[in-house]
């Protein structure tokens, strides 16, 4: 376990939500659980920048997985199995800080082939530095984790007519204390999906993922 939460036990529980998914869970900002992070409090990471990397592809992508679907990529298994974008970092104590943005396409105009909400999902999966296994998925701070009742933690957009320009900011903890990151090398990971529910995927371009490392 890389970060010391009872990260099994979320899954394990997480899982029986995820096999019957209520039929009154229709808005995003549906509180369910459990959850990885306590949201009662104000959680925080300082540090001065050390290094900034990104990646990003600009070019138009489609997925059509929805959120509805279990058996695909991320933490929770309800993102397209493929990430829209990954990387590799190596992390060492003190904070990883990331700001992810992308043009994402609207139901009005592109068709009936989209969901009318897009959502995202940065992760980090920590690489065994021995075997080289690479561990789950685990978000970063900043996401809702629950959207419509149900575990996956994700951000939204509903793009409103052609086009809407979202933008996000995630970050983490590096060490060794409760709900921290081990330092060591990550896979990081964003994942994508059209929104649950009344099915339907999702359509975007110019997606960047710039990480800072403080």
């Amino acid at each position: 376990m890389v970060r010391k939460y009872g990260f099994l036990a979320v899954m394990a529980v997480s899982a029986l939500l995820l096999a019957a998914p209520p039929a009154h869970a229709q808005a995003f900002l549906t509180p369910g659980g459990p959850l990885v992070h306590n949201p009662n409090f104000q959680d925080r990471c300082n540090g001065g920048v050390r290094q900034v990397s990104d990646v990003g592809v600009e070019g138009r992508r489609f997925t059509g997985w929805n959120f509805g679907v279990v058996g695909g990529g991320g933490e929770s298994g309800r993102f397209d199995p493929v990430p829209v974008l990954q990387t590799k970092v190596a992390l060492t104590q003190g904070c990883i800080n990331a700001h992810f943005s992308a043009i994402v396409g609207s139901q009005a105009t592109y068709g009936a082939a989209l969901a009318p909400t897009t959502l995202f999902q940065v992760t980090l999966s920590y690489v065994d530095p021995i075997t080289g296994v690479v561990g789950p998925p685990q978000h970063l701070y900043g996401h809702w984790e629950t959207p419509y009742g149900l575990y996956g933690p994700a951000v939204a957009i509903g793009a409103e007519r052609d086009v809407d320009t979202f933008g996000a900011n995630f970050f983490g903890r590096i060490g060794q204390a409760s709900g921290e990151f081990l330092p060591g090398t990550y896979i990081v990971d964003v994942w994508w999906a059209g929104g649950f529910p009344g099915g339907g995927g999702a359509l975007g371009a110019a997606f960047v993922l710039k990480l800072y490392q403080e």
